[in-house]
């Protein structure tokens, strides 16, 4: 298990993007918009429209990006590539000349039975997937700086006919020196309002779940809590979006454990012990 990842900033809102092939309605430019049911849809779904570059206006540490909310089909696959140029002749980032599945072989076998679905496969089935926001998640092993970003999508026989997605992230990640402490947690919670009749019946005003992780870090370093989970907390407030990223080694439960979300509270910087630091989070996934 890997340490876990709170990416922010976002830097796809001062980006210039482009490429691909877009419906008019529903342009490229709808991904800088957080209401991630407002989509960017291209024309079709062959590999000449899905595609994009993101020109970040400068060079910038980056190790994260994200497609939040997509209707990338389970047979999808991606190229990401990053560079100091335009026309990407010179390229510092890239996730190599085959593509790689958005939907990874996350089951070995002996963890399935024969009836399953997916025995042959490994990957996730549709039923299972139903109930998430789909996130594609891109995560470089170090620190990638880079001022150029393409993204290729390639999933031509995608049902719909097209590609679309609500929103991007695009960002440096905090990695913990030393990971959340045990006794962190993951709910689902539910604004679902229920009525009783007189009779007993029950009647539902059903709405959307959202996931909710709570954790701590308990042991930082004085120079880790300041510069980091501190200063998360007064630029990112209870507003800002980030990437939560439970395990980055974890791709069984990526879909459950990876999402984009907002710090739901400010928590103090304490001090248990001489030079220690420590703090709690609470986030809650962005719908």
């Amino acid at each position: 298990m890997a340490n876990c990842m709170l990416g922010f900033p976002n830097r796809v809102d001062s980006a210039a993007l482009s490429g691909g092939a877009w419906t008019a309605g529903l342009p490229l430019a709808n991904v800088k918009n957080r209401v991630l049911g407002k989509f960017a849809r291209t024309q079709d779904a062959q590999p000449s429209s899905t595609w994009l570059d993101i020109d970040l206006g400068i060079a910038r540490n980056i190790r994260a990006l994200a497609v939040v909310n997509h209707n990338f089909s389970l047979a999808a696959k991606y190229r990401l590539r990053g560079a100091d140029v335009s026309d990407f002749s010179t390229v510092i980032y890239d996730t190599g000349s085959t593509p790689k599945d958005v939907w990874p072989v996350v089951f070995p076998a002996s963890a399935l039975d024969w009836e399953d679905d997916n025995w042959w496969s490994g990957r996730y089935t549709a039923e299972q997937i139903t109930g998430y926001t789909p996130t594609l998640t891109m995560l470089a092993e170090s620190n990638v700086i880079a001022r150029y970003w393409r993204l290729q999508i390639f999933d031509a026989d995608n049902a719909a006919g097209y590609l679309q997605f609500g929103r991007i992230f695009i960002g440096p990640v905090w990695q913990p020196a030393l990971n959340m402490s045990y006794g962190a947690s993951l709910a689902w919670e539910t604004k679902t309002e229920v009525q009783e009749a007189r009779s007993g019946a029950e009647y539902f005003d059903v709405r959307v779940p959202y996931r909710v992780q709570q954790f701590t870090l308990d042991w930082m370093k004085q120079d880790e809590a300041f510069s980091q989970a501190f200063e998360l907390f007064r630029r990112a407030g209870i507003d800002k979006e980030l990437l939560w990223i439970h395990d980055p080694d974890d791709t069984v439960h990526a879909i459950r454990r990876r999402f984009l979300a907002r710090l739901r509270t400010l928590s103090p910087i304490e001090y248990p012990y001489p030079l220690i630091n420590k703090t709690a989070f609470e986030i809650k996934e962005l719908l």
